[in-house]
């Protein structure tokens, strides 16, 4: 039996197709590409997207607040946010996917061009749409208080780089969560002139006002 002769029609040094050319596949472990979760304007969304580089200071601060309002004339309302170390969380109200894709496009592409630190957004961002009234509540804790949750201080501030001294009711929110985790919070304000949106939906409305109640 004659020995079969193989070929490798894709040999050579540079360029063309041959086995192991071209861009790596890189496996991250970060937000899936798969489609969205379907929006409406009776669910309020919990979203969070994360940067290579410190974004907590007074100006990635104003910055933010530059991009919700840029976002907020896209249609997509954005109720909550919480500025961290290196990600940022966000509460908003969007009609359909529709909004949503066009307001944190214009939000992501304004903070992330304000930074002028190149390519510094690590991933897309990453959606939770919050449907009922226990996830609504966890959501804004989650989001309003997200400093004291991973940090676990028994003593920190509550301060502007959340909204939630930008809520009527935000001291008694401060409060009721230091009475509950048995903590001591102390509060600072930065940046006063920003106002946030009021929500208008059912979830969010009802949620800050059972949170609020002492």
């Amino acid at each position: 039996m004659e020995k079969e002769l193989q070929f490798n029609l894709f040999k050579g040094k540079r360029g063309g197709r041959r086995p192991g050319a071209g861009r790596k596949r890189i496996h991250s472990k970060g937000v899936s590409h798969l489609k969205r979760e379907t929006v409406s304007k009776r669910s309020p969304q919990h979203i969070n997207f994360k940067f290579k580089s410190f974004i907590r200071n007074k100006d990635c601060l104003k910055l933010l607040k530059r991009s919700i309002q840029n976002a907020q004339k896209m249609g997509l309302k954005v109720i909550h946010f919480s500025l961290q170390s290196n990600h940022v969380h966000l509460i908003t109200e969007a009609e359909n996917n529709e909004v949503l894709t066009k307001g944190m496009r214009s939000l992501t592409i304004t903070f992330s061009k304000g930074l002028k630190r190149g390519s510094v957004q690590i991933e897309r961002y990453h959606l939770h749409v919050l449907k009922t009234l226990r996830e609504a509540k966890h959501g804004i804790m989650y989001v309003l208080f997200n400093e004291q949750k991973h940090t676990k201080k028994k003593a920190s501030k509550i301060d502007g780089y959340t909204s939630v001294l930008y809520l009527e009711d935000g001291v008694k929110l401060v409060r009721n969560y230091a009475i509950k985790n048995k903590v001591t919070l102390s509060i600072e304000k930065i940046w006063e002139e920003f106002t946030i949106l009021r929500p208008s939906g059912y979830l969010l409305s009802k949620s800050l006002k059972d949170l609020a109640v002492i």
